[in-house]
């Protein structure tokens, strides 16, 4: 068996350090697509339901058990803010959050 130099030990140990350091950043940045890709699927999946309900109604639903949506633990949320706009959003820190706006059609 072939020994490892101390320089492959040294690049072995940086790599360690470096990849420790990215975790760390991640964990400290927090980027919402990475730790709250299920509100976000579950958020476009009302989003979807209420555009559709709109297209057949001509206005949209009063609450999410017109589009089928009954879970009452759900952690994302809708409100009717107009005839035809409405938004969707949850929590992702102490008062934050990620909003979607009808009228602009986006999360922000």
């Amino acid at each position: 068996m072939k020994k490892l130099g101390p320089r492959r030990n040294r690049i072995l140990i940086l790599i360690g350090v470096i990849f420790c350091l990215v975790a760390v950043a991640i964990f400290l940045w927090q980027p919402t697509w990475l730790f709250h890709w299920n509100d976000f699927r579950i958020g476009n999946e009302i989003i979807s339901r209420v555009d559709v309900f709109r297209k057949s109604h001509g206005y949209v639903p009063e609450t999410l058990k017109d589009v089928g949506i009954t879970d009452p633990d759900l952690s994302v949320f809708y409100r009717k803010t107009g005839d035809n706009e409405y938004i969707v959003w949850f929590g992702t820190t102490l008062g934050e959050s990620e909003t979607y706006n009808s009228r602009s059609r986006k999360w922000d």
